[in-house]
């Protein structure tokens, strides 16, 4: 049976080629303020809950481009990417409380755990003592992770106050046709003059 064989660099090359990562940025921030118009004009239509989704689903398609092809991307620019992406993605999870979810999903897998028991501890794999520890291992769990849950939230609706987004959705359009001309980023852009810059750029290309 032949075996396929995938060539990362001929993909990055193709990608850098057709700049498919500059523009799926371009195109994140345009669904940004599309997302922003939306629940402004009605958050329960079934046109903003598909919007949301493909903020997601772009979001994610960001950070894989991201972290795979673009390694030669300004700081400046990776910042706004991760920013924007995070706020695409975490969207329609705001108010989803993680933290309890892998709390009682910990105290079933310890509960399933200590009835395996044998020897000394086989004390623990039955009654109350079962159900102590798979209490306690949730707790513990949930008590962990629900700081950073509350953490996440909270940059969560704060990157997706519609005023934060609309700026962030603007941001990322300016930023991706920094790149596509040559700047470097929107920092590029304003701290270097465009004949400069366009200079430098011609030199790069020869």
């Amino acid at each position: 049976m032949a075996t396929v064989t995938i060539n990362w660099d001929d993909i990055g090359g193709a990608l850098d080629t057709y700049y498919i990562p500059e523009i799926v940025l371009a195109v994140m921030g345009v669904l940004a303020l599309l997302i922003v118009r939306q629940h402004l004009k009605d958050k329960e239509s079934q046109t903003y809950n598909l919007l949301v989704l493909l903020g997601v689903i772009l979001g994610s398609v960001m950070v894989m481009l991201t972290v795979t092809y673009r390694e030669g991307w300004d700081t400046y620019t990776l910042i706004i990417v991760a920013v924007a992406s995070f706020a695409l993605i975490i969207r329609p999870f705001r108010d989803v409380h993680f933290a309890a979810l892998f709390g009682l999903m910990a105290a079933v897998i310890a509960y399933i755990y200590v009835g395996s028991l044998t020897g000394d501890l086989e004390i623990l794999a039955t009654g109350y003592p079962r159900i102590i520890v798979a209490f306690v291992a949730g707790a513990i769990v949930f008590m962990l992770l629900n700081f950073l849950e509350q953490l996440v939230q909270f940059f969560g609706k704060f990157l997706n106050a519609w005023p934060i987004l609309l700026i962030l959705g603007l941001i990322c359009i300016a930023e991706a046709f920094a790149v596509l001309l040559g700047y470097g980023s929107v920092i590029g852009l304003l701290t270097d003059p465009p004949a400069e810059a366009v200079l430098a750029n011609s030199w790069v290309n020869l």
